[in-house]
């Protein structure tokens, strides 16, 4: 979630009266599913690539799975190192985009999503005429720009989602210039330049991973708090400064009270910072209790955006 305004809003027409509740209003950018329409938030991540042994992909695949791996990780883990990158040779007979291959995946790395890239299908590359490099040495007084159409099958199995696996195709094609020396043959710099391809998978792997980016959303988000005790101000303070936990310790701390108004609104107030810490059913737990106690003009809202999280 990112946050960007802050308002206080009476909750009341009486609302200057200190014995009396007030609000607070928090605009928040919300995560919400990738157009993929799956969602990833606060699940463990891994990336396998599969090798066909070929030769020819010493350079594409490992890139295509990096990048995917570190676009991914900007945005659901604040850019740490935290999504793991496996290489499997491939058995041509194997069934990849199967849901056994991809649960024994699962099991095998232990986190809760797996994205499987399988071997990229290449076209047959083209070659420009050979340009040369003024001031070079013989070894690579020409350079070539080589022209590579692939295609690309990505299988996501996500184990705390449905229990399916999405199969995502796509195709394009990537760009390389090449050094070579004026007495190699097309085919020699070709097969030499598999080995170059870097730049391509970089770029697919970005590409690919936009599908699976986080959606961002502004909301507003409305907590309560009185004029006293003092815990009302520190829960409000640490709210406004995203200590959701600090907040909610503060707001624990009005719960001891027979003033069923108070300890709704405290019970509201620590729904919401549990709704926006990412537990939604311990929002909806605080939430019942906040309505058994005295329902909030407030409630019908915060309910609505739980179960749509929840479902």
């Amino acid at each position: 979630m990112k946050k960007y305004a802050f308002a206080l809003l009476p909750l009341l027409s009486l609302a200057a009266l200190s014995c009396e509740p007030r609000v607070f209003t928090m605009n928040i950018d919300m995560r919400h599913p990738s157009t993929s329409g799956m969602d990833f938030s606060g699940k463990t991540m891994s990336v396998v690539w599969l090798d066909d042994l070929s030769g020819r992909d010493e350079a594409f695949s490992p890139a295509l799975a990096e990048s995917f791996s570190q676009t991914l990780e900007s945005d659901y883990f604040a850019g740490r190192n935290a999504i793991e990158i496996y290489r499997m040779e491939k058995d041509f007979g194997g069934a990849y985009a199967s849901r056994d291959t991809l649960v024994n995946l699962v099991l095998d790395t232990g986190d809760d999503v797996v994205f499987l890239f399988d071997a990229p299908r290449y076209g047959q590359p083209t070659c420009s005429s050979r340009t040369p490099v003024a001031g070079s040495s013989r070894d690579s007084s020409n350079v070539m720009s080589i022209t590579v159409p692939y295609e690309l099958s990505l299988y996501v199995y996500d184990s705390m989602g449905a229990d399916t696996v999405r199969v995502f195709n796509g195709s394009s094609d990537f760009q390389e210039r090449v050094f070579c020396s004026p007495d190699e043959s097309d085919e020699d710099v070709l097969w030499r330049a598999w080995k170059e391809y870097k730049n391509g998978g970089v770029k697919a792997g970005v590409r690919s991973a936009r599908n699976f980016l986080s959606q961002w959303k502004p909301e507003q988000y409305t907590l309560v708090y009185y004029e006293t005790p003092e815990a009302w101000n520190t829960g409000a303070q640490a709210a406004y400064e995203y200590r959701w936990k600090d907040a909610v310790n503060a707001w624990m701390l009005l719960l001891d009270t027979k003033n069923l108004e108070k300890r709704s609104c405290a019970e509201y107030n620590i729904a919401t910072a549990c709704y926006l810490m990412g537990d939604y059913e311990l929002a909806l737990k605080w939430l019942d209790r906040s309505d058994a106690d005295k329902p909030i003009s407030l409630s019908p809202g915060l309910r609505k955006r739980i179960n749509s999280r929840i479902r």
